[in-house]
């Protein structure tokens, strides 16, 4: 198979799998560390790349299923930005075989939980009250 038509491949499972909101990116950066042998800030800055116009739809489609609760998401952003900046920091400070075993157990622990979590119901969702 050619390296386009892998990397369309990928990018589409990667595309697909995040817009169910399970973490597309995820799977492009594994497949770009291991199939392509990029260094994992390569593959976490393409991937930031990638996600801006799968958010730019996502957030779209959200909107019009009146899916966002603004109110929620305002009091998150403030920390999601401070935590993107410690993120880099600490990513630039660590040698970058720490950042992909760091990311592997990241990925290895969220497999585990959610091989072993049990599915809730969508009334226990945060809109619930």
């Amino acid at each position: 198979m050619s390296g386009w038509l892998v990397a369309g491949i990928a990018s589409l499972v990667a595309g697909f799998v995040s817009a169910l909101g399970l973490g597309g990116g995820g799977i492009l950066v594994l497949y770009l560390t291991l199939f392509l042998g990029m260094e994992q800030m390569q593959a976490g800055g393409i991937n930031l790349i990638f996600f801006l116009p799968l958010a730019a739809v996502s957030i779209y489609i959200h909107m019009k299923h009146r899916l966002i609760d603004y109110k929620f998401a305002l009091k998150c952003a403030p920390f999601g930005v401070v935590g993107a900046f410690l993120g880099v920091w600490l990513a630039n400070a660590l040698h970058p075989v720490w950042i992909s075993k760091g990311f592997a157990v990241f990925v290895l622990i969220l497999g585990i939980r959610e091989l072993f979590s049990k599915g809730k119901k969508e009334e226990d969702g945060p809109d619930k009250k």
